[in-house]
């Protein structure tokens, strides 16, 4: 079978040159208007550098880059398509890309070519850099403008595989509103040190489905927000590798820096399995900003961080977030998970289970705790080293170990601190207190209303197991724990009341 008849529209014979310094933005539409006008099949895309600006998507159709094709973007801002995108929505804003497709749908990126954004074209070189926003300092500066890779918006049915994307100067991807999305061994090869080289962010999108890729970003490499016309639902994200400066995920409602109004979003189902993560400030980053996040399960992750971060971080304000499940997690890092909500929202079913965490504890300005007032959801780089739950409802931890790694830090801290929390529940926890400080309690609680802690071994060197304070402290049992190792099970602060605390069949000697 000849070439033609396999891929009939082969944007050489619509005047692309292909040689990376003419533009060929043309003569790619050209290719694609008329596939689409033939009422759909593949625009072939052959070995070979094609500059373009903005492409606009059809519905009906594939685009097929093969193996040595290069699409790169333009820097000339009048390739470009400038769109309005949350039109129906109370904060809108506005974006280009090299890709775009405004209600399409049965759309395929395919083939083993590359998407390149030409970064560097679209940034100016700090002439310092100092302290970052994070641990990770980023080098340039953006300029007036510059495109995503790929932007679609009301799409359903589309298809993006095995190509490779790099050197973005802002996100990889954004799909708005669309629906029934898959994306399949895709290679994201973005700038470390870049500002917002994110890889996809997925905005009131739905049925979305993540397998086989990897992801190397200077920002998030996963976001999922539920800021257009719907909620955002129903996704699964399984066998994908991660080298990022930020987060893997971050899930969130809200927060955009261009929103002006607030607004109540909901996200809910999404499913993360089988990832390896080489390098991040952090794996799960959950906000509920004046919305509602429920639903997400966690499991089978290797995880290593070298930024300042923490693993887990959960948080709210004015949100809500429930029914959060975490299992089978390694994770070699520099926190472990941080639980903080605000008086009156609700964090709630929270679930952390067979986990171990290996912390190397790198020195942080919110290290031993954090201010009631938090800024936003990048405090996640600076929140405390330990388990660190605050303002929530239940939480459950099942075979939870930390163990800490050798630091320069000269403070002291518990392994779990909880604060103004309704119940937790500890099972076969692992943990002690780090540092100098032989009265430093392994767990401390403060104004904790019902708390169960069975199976757990106090390890040895343990000075207090358990240090209890506050006038809302009620309820506390202590059962079947092996606790002969701490020089004190139970340390009580004089504003609890005596009946607070339950032990039954406790190993004290």
């Amino acid at each position: 079978m000849e070439l033609s008849s396999v891929y009939q529209f082969n944007v050489m014979d619509y005047g692309a040159a292909g040689n990376g310094t003419n533009s060929d933005t043309a003569a790619v539409q050209a290719a694609i208007d008329a596939c689409a006008a033939a009422g759909g099949g593949t625009v072939y895309v052959p070995p070979g550098r094609y500059l373009i600006g903005t492409v606009c998507l059809r519905s009906n159709l594939t685009l097929h880059l093969e193996q040595g094709s290069v699409l790169i973007a333009s820097t000339d801002k009048d390739e470009y398509r400038f769109v309005t995108v949350y039109e129906q929505c109370v904060n809108t804003t506005v974006q280009t890309g090299n890709l775009y497709g405004k209600d399409i749908s049965n759309f395929r990126i395919t083939g083993n070519g590359e998407i390149d954004g030409a970064d560097k074209a679209f940034w100016t070189r700090k002439e310092t850099v100092g302290e970052s926003w994070n641990s990770v300092p980023i080098y340039y500066w953006p300029k007036e403008w510059r495109p995503m890779g790929i932007m679609l918006e009301g799409c359903s049915n589309v298809h993006i595989e095995a190509v490779t994307i790099r050197s973005s100067p802002l996100y990889s991807g954004w799909l708005i509103d669309c629906q029934r999305i898959q994306l399949r061994g895709l290679q994201i090869l973005n700038d470390f040190h870049g500002p917002n080289t994110d890889g996809f962010h997925f905005s009131s999108c739905r049925d979305v489905h993540i397998a086989d890729c990897h992801f190397l970003t200077g920002d998030d490499s996963i976001a999922i927000d539920a800021d257009g016309i719907s909620k955002a639902e129903n996704y699964t994200i399984t066998n994908c590798t991660f080298n990022t400066s930020v987060n893997c995920f971050r899930i969130f409602t809200g927060l955009d820096p261009w929103f002006t109004v607030g607004s109540y979003n909901e996200v809910r189902n999404i499913s993360i399995s089988n990832c390896s993560v080489s390098n991040a400030a952090g794996f799960l980053n959950v906000t509920a900003d004046n919305g509602l996040i429920e639903g997400i399960t966690v499991s089978n992750v290797t995880l290593t961080m070298e930024q300042e971060g923490t693993p887990i971080f959960i948080m709210t304000n004015k949100g809500t977030v429930r029914h959060v499940i975490v299992s089978n997690m390694t994770a070699k890092s520099n926190g472990t998970c941080v639980i903080i909500g605000q008086p009156g929202d609700s964090i709630d079913d929270i679930v952390l289970s067979n986990i171990l965490f290996d912390v190397a504890a790198k020195r942080k300005a919110f290290g031993i705790d954090i201010p009631d007032d938090i800024q936003g959801y990048a405090y996640h780089h600076f929140v405390p080293y330990n388990l660190y739950f605050r303002y929530a409802g239940r939480i459950r931890l099942h075979q939870v170990a930390v163990h800490w790694l050798d630091t320069e830090l000269q403070e002291s801290w518990s392994a779990l601190k909880c604060r103004e929390i309704e119940r937790i529940d500890i099972d076969g926890f692992s943990g002690i207190h780090a540092g100098e400080d032989s009265e430093m309690p392994a767990l401390h609680f403060a104004n904790v209303k019902e708390a169960w802690i069975t199976r757990t071994r106090a390890l040895p060197g343990t000075k207090v197991f358990l240090q209890v304070e506050g006038t809302e402290t009620r309820d506390i049992h202590l059962s079947d724990n092996d606790l002969m190792h701490a020089g004190q099970p139970v340390k009580t602060a004089m504003d609890v009341r005596a009946e607070a605390i339950c032990e039954r069949g406790n190993r004290t000697w």
